[in-house]
């Protein structure tokens, strides 16, 4: 078994996503528009950008045999990834996930997805060995995966026992709705999770609770750490003993759609390289300000090199640094 630095656990989709626009049409009526097609899903944009990044990355999927599957796998082989994925036989599942993206010019955007051969991807497919020779095993895509629902403790504890960190982000709850069966999916996994990855609206669903109310009653639970995606807004970091808020970059946004996942990938290296907790925030807002930015072109994932340049050219929202509460 190769060895890997970090270890994604979930969902890979096909995006497609349009340049911003300034307003969907009106029924039976055609705009014209210029479409994006990219690797997609919290796992698998993830899994491609810490490989960029120059991590050893492992990603642990299902996929159909049909071509646009073959075209994924071959995206995330192309950054680097390691696929421990398998192809599912299921007649009715031969397609990857996809995602339709409408962005628009205020940096909204509005989303259409299918799951597809991620609803194959089971427990007993994730080997034990893969989790305790990782340094970071990161489950990704959540409510995509409902097949890993009844393995998830087992894989997150397999991974603590071993000396990992772990993470968990769960992601648009668009088919199971916020349920108190689909919550309890989530918090009954907090004990076992290091960094829980949200933005402000899955924060105040789970917790019932606003803002730092919230992330306190999650950490409560049982999660060591909470990392609030904000959007324009920066992002935050809550912990018992941490409090601290990073501004977003200037930047205009042309792919909202798989920015928190490159801001996972940001974060995830900058933890596993001891950076401090305030660099930690500005180097994930930087990579997922890099890739918003950046349009059809081969790789939008950004490097190591890319993600200094963009320092050097780009300031915060906020004049400043991180701040500490």
């Amino acid at each position: 078994m190769e060895r890997h630095e970090v270890v994604l656990i979930g969902d890979v989709f096909c995006d497609i996503q349009t340049l911003p626009i300034e307003a969907y049409p009106e029924r039976d009526k055609q705009l014209g528009c210029e479409f994006m097609l990219s690797l997609g899903g919290q796992a698998g944009n993830c899994a491609a950008a810490c490989a960029s990044l120059g991590l050893e990355t492992a990603l642990v999927c299902k996929t159909g045999r049909d071509a646009l599957s073959c075209w994924v796998r071959a995206e995330l082989e192309k950054t680097g990834v390691a696929l421990y994925g398998q192809l599912t036989d299921d007649a009715a599942l031969q397609r990857p996930g996809i995602t339709v993206s409408i962005t628009f010019t205020d940096g909204s955007r509005s989303m259409l997805s299918d799951r597809g051969s991620n609803l194959a991807l089971v427990g007993d497919e994730v080997n034990g060995e893969l989790l305790r020779s990782s340094r970071f095993v990161m489950r990704a895509g959540h409510w995509n995966t409902e097949g890993l629902f009844s393995a998830n403790i087992k894989l997150l504890e397999a991974a603590k026992d071993a000396g990992a960190f772990t993470g968990f982000d769960i992601g648009w709850s668009a088919y199971l709705g916020w349920t108190d069966r689909a919550r309890e999916t989530v918090l009954e996994l907090l004990p076992m999770v290091d960094f829980l990855f949200v933005n402000e609206a899955e924060l105040r669903e789970l917790s019932t609770k606003k803002g730092r109310a919230g992330a306190y009653e999650l950490l409560r639970r049982g999660c060591k750490q909470v990392i609030v995606h904000r959007g324009d807004g920066g992002s935050a970091w809550i912990a018992p003993d941490v409090l601290l808020n990073c501004p977003a970059f200037a930047v205009t946004p042309v792919r909202p759609t798989g920015g928190g996942d490159v801001f996972n990938a940001g974060f995830i290296y900058a933890v596993l390289a001891g950076k401090e907790a305030d660099e930690c925030l500005r180097f994930a807002n930087a990579c997922a300000a890099f890739y918003i930015t950046r349009r059809s072109v081969s790789t939008v994932f950004p490097s190591l090199d890319e993600v200094k340049d963009f320092y050097a050219r780009h300031h915060l929202k906020e004049p400043g640094a991180c701040e500490h509460q």
